[in-house]
């Protein structure tokens, strides 16, 4: 009985059904390829910056850090799509003691202190220094204090430099 009800179809109907499938996947399709595009675009700059304030590390988390950039820039030069001058590494963590004066005014002023103040605990800030491809080291012995980071290989500011985050 069921046969006969769906042989009696009219053909004009099944191919009016196919046809808005076929331009609903299509729609679909569309969209996918819209958001996959939007997301493969990891070259896009962050704007904000990330420094609130200066840090200068200790000479052995500088040299740590250095060879961890060094180790990085070796295994991954040949194979990054645009040529990238500084690599923003972290290189410490940073306590509510060891920043200066007027910590609040400047995490107040910063553009990226957002975790700090939604928790409103104690500061839990990293050191962040600009490592130079070109020169094979860093481009002076003072970090940058960050609250939050950028994820690992995108590209944001700290205090003037544009850079490519490395993470550890």
């Amino acid at each position: 009985m069921l046969k006969a009800s769906i042989s009696r179809e009219s053909p004009s109907i099944g191919s009016r059904r196919d046809k808005f499938f076929v331009q609903r996947l299509n729609k679909l399709l569309i969209c996918l390829c819209l958001f996959l595009a939007g997301c493969a675009d990891s070259e896009k700059v962050d704007n904000r910056d990330y420094a609130f304030d200066t840090y200068y590390p200790t000479p052995n988390e500088i040299q740590l850090a250095q060879h961890r950039a060094q180790r990085y820039w070796a295994k991954n030069s040949q194979r990054l799509r645009t040529p990238t001058k500084y690599f923003a590494v972290y290189v410490t963590s940073i306590v509510q003691g060891d920043v200066n004066q007027d910590l609040y005014a400047k995490l107040i002023n910063s553009q990226t202190t957002t975790s700090f103040f939604q928790t409103y605990s104690s500061l839990n800030a990293s050191c962040i220094m600009i490592y130079d491809t070109a020169t094979n080291s860093f481009i002076s012995n003072q970090g940058y204090a960050s609250v939050d980071l950028p994820s690992r290989g995108a590209i944001a500011h700290w205090d003037g430099y544009t850079a490519k985050y490395i993470g550890w």
